[in-house]
């Protein structure tokens, strides 16, 4: 973030809401919550040396040069998250982060104070509470504990069956260990 000292100089046309969120014109901000953690995908062309820096108060600042122009995007959450646990990554699309809440919960707006109309919901990444409270009890996408009680006590277990090939496999080998074994050629 920048220094106390440094006033930040906005780009003309850049919005500024009222909680404190600074998005520049042609930056888009696309965002995804779990109840532990939050994803943001920034719209950035070609950004270069990206600077990510974040607190526990729920601050995001990201710099980064686009078209040789300096963007500062400021985005004041809605709630607190663990700052130590944030990771972001940049590409040729813009930077991605993921940031841990500091509670559990979920937060149904992402800034505080009004939304800008650049910030939107990633709905290709939405998951309803039901659907992750299933995911956490389901890891596989099912209920493996039922599927075992439908299918027997040794569902999934291939120990016996392997046991019971070797030895079925022992009974019908008929090639002995002191014979030559005989050469075969094709002509």
């Amino acid at each position: 973030m920048a220094s106390s000292s440094a006033p930040i100089v906005l780009a003309s046309a850049t919005s500024v809401t009222p909680g404190g969120t600074v998005i520049p014109p042609g930056v888009r901000v696309t965002w995804s919550e779990r109840a532990d953690r939050l994803s943001l995908h920034v719209e950035i062309a070609e950004p270069e040396e990206v600077a990510v820096s974040s607190t526990d108060a729920g601050a995001v600042a990201i710099d980064a040069d686009s078209d040789e122009r300096r963007l500062e995007v400021r985005l004041q959450l809605f709630s607190q998250i663990d700052a130590s646990k944030t990771r972001w990554t940049a590409s040729g699309r813009g930077v991605a982060l993921e940031l841990s809440k500091l509670r559990i919960g979920r937060w149904n707006v992402l800034v505080a104070g009004v939304t800008p109309a650049t910030i939107k919901v990633d709905w290709s990444q939405y998951v309803d509470e039901e659907e992750e409270r299933e995911a956490k009890l389901y890891p596989h996408g099912y209920d493996t504990y039922k599927m075992r009680g439908a299918m027997g006590k040794d569902w999934g277990s291939n120990v016996a069956h392997e046991l019971a090939a070797q030895k079925q496999l022992a009974a019908i080998n008929t090639s002995r260990p002191d014979e030559e074994d005989e050469e075969i050629s094709c002509y």
